[in-house]
């Protein structure tokens, strides 16, 4: 019964408030038919390292690029341009929260698959928290409603309470300089629970977009400063 009331809602929203894709308006779908093929998958050939940005095997980071609390590695989905960027902002910047279960769906099962690193039976993922002010703005963590249906697809363990940030920071999409963008992401994360058994753990650190890679950075250097196994930066775009 309960299952059939949801669905009533559901259906009447959908009246009230109808589905328009978040690139031509088209009533329907948040992606629509025609809008699906301007998404671009990142081929596997095309990723790069997380630390310097340079062309990099399986997005692997480069052995000179790697230190004792650097990223290992970074997956990005999809180039962030067009129906993709505008589908990120819609969710970030205008709550549409049921945006995140449609966009995941296009991510190419292949994307998961050609990096074994995700079928670790020690892999979780965890998204990049917002601070507490910005969370009670919005409502809802854009990264943590993405990650969630990318764990589901992956078929591993969300752990959302990993990381606490500390510090509510100016948004990165505001600082042009990579060396400010540094900055203003240093301290801004500790560990919230430290699992017994972190040593062993690869974390799949999850944001809805890889631009300079500072706050991946910072937060993957908590999880190594604590004894994390490995740490994979695993962004929608870049």
């Amino acid at each position: 019964m309960m299952n059939q009331e949801r669905r009533f809602f559901v259906g009447i929203l959908d009246i009230l408030f109808p589905k328009r894709c978040v690139e031509c308006g088209k009533i329907g779908k948040y992606i629509c038919a025609s809008c699906q093929k301007l998404i671009i998958p990142i081929a596997p050939n095309e990723c790069i390292c997380p630390m310097c940005e340079k062309p990099a095997i399986a997005g692997l980071t480069h052995p000179k690029c790697q230190t004792r609390y650097s990223l290992d590695g970074l997956t990005s989905f999809f180039y962030y341009k067009d129906v993709v960027r505008q589908a990120i902002q819609t969710l970030k910047y205008r709550f549409v929260r049921d945006l995140a279960a449609e966009f995941v769906e296009f991510v190419p099962f292949s994307a998961y698959e050609v990096r074994s690193i995700f079928g670790s039976p020690y892999a979780v993922l965890t998204p990049i928290p917002l601070h507490a002010s910005r969370l009670r703005y919005r409502g809802f963590n854009q990264s943590e409603s993405l990650g969630r249906v990318v764990a589901e697809s992956l078929r591993i363990t969300l752990v959302p309470d990993i990381l606490k940030r500390e510090v509510a920071t100016m948004p990165q999409v505001h600082m042009q300089s990579k060396s400010l963008r540094r900055l203003n992401m240093r301290g801004v994360f500790r560990m919230h629970k430290i699992p017994r058994d972190i040593r062993q753990m690869i974390f799949l650190l999850f944001d809805d977009v890889f631009t300079t890679g500072a706050t991946m950075r910072e937060a993957g250097r908590v999880l190594k400063q604590s004894g994390a196994r490995q740490v994979w930066a695993v962004t929608m775009a870049r």
